[in-house]
């Protein structure tokens, strides 16, 4: 299998967008509607608290902004909520006609930093709407702290799901931050029920690492790919993939991802949050967020895959 990079480089700078969206165009995600590709993205408000906005760009031709939309599609949650202290997409997932937007919601702890947990939106009448106030993947003991960055894909009756979970907090670059891993869990409906019990873990951080995150699944030439972020520590933000021709069983691709960070760019430190947006037969566009998680700014990598 090959996987061929070609940088695309910086979309979008999100500096001032409007007066509630002032920084960041964090952990994008998408979907293609006619010639248009509806990108979704953390926006941050000069308290750095992160709401969901949409922007719209050229299908063939992403450098090009068509629209931006400079009001949130979704808000902060209810005072004492998981997402009461800020919201940033996970993924969309399509299951037939029927378009999900998972997100991530943060609450603030005590003895601990803070917790995530995803909820889900569902697309009615070209508008995102919460499926639920509280979370789809809650507290678990497979993820007490974290139980997010959730997508999946429909085969058949049933719904392959990845996301990350975790339990714990290392000390890495002088603060606490949270581990996690990439688990897999097949279900047959998107109800809460669904996700009460364990997943499997599929995919593990390494000795150097101190998190895999955000995984999207996605399938290309009968292969199922998931990616997603690393942290390493020695405080590298990175993106891996890897890849199952039966869903069990999991190869970790090591690509060169570091040799697109562009000196004095908006990238030159970190290419994180990636989101495959599939546009050809065995291609498309790896968006991600560049330097301090898409301060300033969205960028593209093309991907195409093709078999041996």
């Amino acid at each position: 299998m090959n996987l061929k990079l070609k940088k695309i480089g910086l979309l979008f700078n999100p500096k001032n967008t409007s007066k509630s969206w002032v920084t960041h165009a964090m952990a994008p995600t998408s979907f293609v509607q006619d010639d248009i590709i509806r990108v979704f993205v953390g926006g941050w408000d000069e308290s750095g608290i992160s709401r969901i906005y949409e922007i719209n760009l050229n299908k063939l031709k992403p450098t090009e902004i068509i629209n931006i939309k400079k009001e949130p599609i979704l808000d902060i949650g209810f005072k004492g909520c998981f997402d009461e202290n800020g919201v940033f997409p996970g993924h969309i997932s399509i299951d037939e006609d029927k378009i999900y937007l998972s997100y991530t919601g943060f609450q603030l702890g005590h003895k601990i930093p803070h917790y995530n947990f995803s909820g889900l939106l569902k697309l009615i009448n070209n508008i995102f709407i919460k499926t639920s106030n509280s979370p789809l993947l809650d507290r678990h003991d497979e993820g007490l702290y974290v139980r997010a960055g959730h997508s999946f894909i429909k085969e058949g009756p049933f719904y392959h799901s990845v996301y990350s979970s975790g339990s714990t907090f290392e000390m890495v670059g002088g603060k606490l931050r949270p581990n996690y891993n990439v688990f897999y869990k097949k279900t047959s409906s998107l109800e809460k029920s669904d996700f009460a019990s364990a997943g499997k873990k599929i995919i593990e951080f390494d000795q150097d690492e101190h998190g895999l995150g955000r995984p999207q699944i996605f399938k290309l030439n009968n292969i199922y790919f998931v990616i997603y972020t690393v942290r390493t520590k020695d405080m590298n933000y990175s993106i891996g993939i890897s890849y199952s021709k039966n869903l069990k069983d999991w190869t970790r691709y090591y690509w060169d991802i570091e040799q697109f960070k562009t000196l004095n760019e908006f990238d030159s430190e970190m290419i994180y949050f990636p989101f495959f947006q599939q546009i050809g037969d065995n291609w498309g566009y790896i968006f991600y967020s560049g330097n301090e998680f898409g301060k300033f700014g969205l960028g593209a990598i093309k991907l195409e895959i093709k078999n041996d």
